[in-house]
């Protein structure tokens, strides 16, 4: 019972001391999880500042350069080139800035011709489908048509642009249309553009007091223009990727346009994950509405945890000493319990050798006071009387002489063998000192049942004892007292029984006499 108790004690102890370490383990990953967390949301919005500062300055040089184009003289593009250079120069992520101006239907003919005349020989006014070899688009009507008259910087891919008709492109028809209803910046759909690439155009209507003209100079910029912004889609991936210092981070970005539908305008890569990342670690995911006048986006981030976050070289060091108490705390422990079972072994051994005789293992004469105590509270409390036997072995003496302590001792041995299976379970047998041995009988109602129990103990011990010497013949002399009617007291009663037991010896030894003189 107390093994189980104790060993349950000690598989508690060792549960414990686990769960503690595994707890530990636990809050330590979660608190470098929560960590990386607050890191990417840092980043996120990192990112999406610089997202919102880019497509606020699309804005501020889009109004710049439409307030530039109120100012101009309608025919001075160089001076509207150094404007323009000196904006791109400042803000390389703009591809281009472009003017297109309105020409009303009846005047296309004339216009057409004076541009011929006084800029470019080859001039037309041209329609975007015929041009790119594509089929019609459904297009907004406008009134007037709307040439692209100025480009910056002029590449020599996009000369053929000059003189196309904003209307007739699918992607800016509507575009334009908003455009005219307000004065606000307006942002068209992502589209592929003619020499390559994908970009979306900002546009602004820009109007301009309207001048009769002097000159024969070329009629660029009249009353009524659009002022556009060519925006290629990589400027915008090329200014995350530069701030992006964790390229596991999964960035993807979605612009709404005029017409109230969704251009997807970048996508950066990622390397898959592992499956365990996966199955043991949070995937961290943020949506970022950019809410910008002209060009409203929206981003969206995805990162996945890996093992190589969480598991830093520090976090490392801690849990292979936290691996390391996994393993010596149950190792303490144990050693700990075993300890205190050795101490508790030999706690009984003593206690068993203070009240034991070491040759016999029989009870000793103080083990046998307090049987004796017990049996007379006994008494006291039930009234039953019980009886003291005084056993001594008989020409002993001579056995020990003639054969040696050694073979003596084996006699002893089988002595008190055989006195230990003649007592029953409420009875002590003990060896009180040499050959001399003392027995308690409990529960006997008179002398008649004392001096039965007295011969059947001389009977058993009278057996001849076999030893490495060869069988000896042993026998022993008995006297009983019985208690109340011989005495009260152990001294009393073993005086009693001991002086019945030399009356034996007297006799001639091997018998049983019970003392005729009881306690005065």
């Amino acid at each position: 019972m107390k093994w189980t108790k104790r060993r349950s004690s000690l598989m508690g102890f060792i549960a414990l001391a686990i769960g503690l370490v595994l707890f530990s383990a636990l809050l330590l990953l979660k608190s470098e999880t929560q960590r990386r967390q607050t890191y990417f949301s840092e980043y996120v919005q990192n990112i999406s500042g610089i997202v919102r500062n880019q497509l606020d300055t699309n804005e501020a040089v889009l109004s710049g350069f439409s307030a530039f184009l109120q100012a101009v003289d309608q025919s001075d593009t160089e001076a509207t080139a150094r404007y323009a250079a000196a904006v791109l120069s400042a803000y390389p992520h703009i591809y281009m800035l472009e003017a297109a101006r309105a020409v009303p239907i009846a005047e296309q003919t004339a216009f057409e011709q004076l541009l011929r005349r006084t800029w470019r020989p080859d001039f037309e006014l041209k329609d975007f489908p015929s041009l790119t070899q594509q089929s019609a688009q459904p297009q907004a009507y406008l009134g007037e048509t709307w040439p692209v008259l100025f480009m910056y910087p002029s590449l020599p891919g996009a000369s053929s642009i000059y003189g196309v008709r904003l209307e007739t492109v699918g992607h800016l028809s509507y575009a334009l249309a908003r455009t005219r209803s307000s004065q606000k910046p307006v942002a068209s759909p992502v589209f592929s553009m003619f020499e390559g690439d994908s970009a979306y155009i900002l546009m602004q209507s820009v109007t301009r007091p309207a001048h009769v003209r002097e000159t024969a100079a070329p009629n660029f910029f009249g009353s009524a223009m659009v002022s556009l912004l060519l925006i290629r889609t990589d400027s915008l991936l090329e200014a995350a990727n530069e701030a992006n210092i964790d390229p596991l981070v999964h960035i993807s970005a979605v612009l709404k346009n005029a017409a109230g539908s969704e251009s997807d305008i970048f996508s950066t890569q990622v390397q898959q994950a592992g499956f365990l990342d996966r199955l043991l670690l949070p995937q961290m995911t943020d949506r970022v509405e950019i809410r910008s006048a002209s060009q409203p986006m929206t981003l969206m981030f995805e990162r996945q945890l890996r093992l190589g976050d969480v598991l830093t070289e520090e976090m490392l060091m801690i849990l292979l000493v936290l691996a390391g108490a996994l393993v010596l705390m149950p190792m303490v422990l144990i050693r700990h319990f075993r300890a205190i079972e050795r101490a508790d072994v030999e706690h009984e051994r003593s206690v068993y050798l203070a009240t034991h005789d070491v040759l016999t293992q029989l009870p000793n004469r103080y083990l046998f006071a307090e049987r004796f105590n017990q049996a007379f509270s006994d008494w006291q409390v039930k009234g039953v009387p019980f009886a003291l036997l005084v056993i001594d072995l008989d020409h002993f003496k001579d056995i020990n002489d003639r054969h040696g302590h050694e073979v003596g001792d084996q006699v002893l041995r089988a002595v008190a063998n055989r006195m230990l299976h003649s007592t029953r379970a409420g009875d002590t047998a003990a060896r009180y000192g040499g050959d001399e041995f003392v027995m308690l009988i409990a529960d006997l109602e008179d002398l008649e049942n004392a001096q039965a129990k007295a011969a059947r103990v001389l009977g058993s011990l009278s057996q001849p004892v076999m030893t490495s010497a060869g069988e000896l013949s042993v026998s022993c002399s008995i006297g009983v007292s019985l208690c109340p009617v011989h005495g009260q007291n152990l001294d009393t009663l073993l005086k009693a029984a001991d002086q019945a037991m030399y009356g034996v010896k007297q006799l001639g030894r091997k018998g049983v006499a019970i003392t005729s003189v009881p306690e005065a």
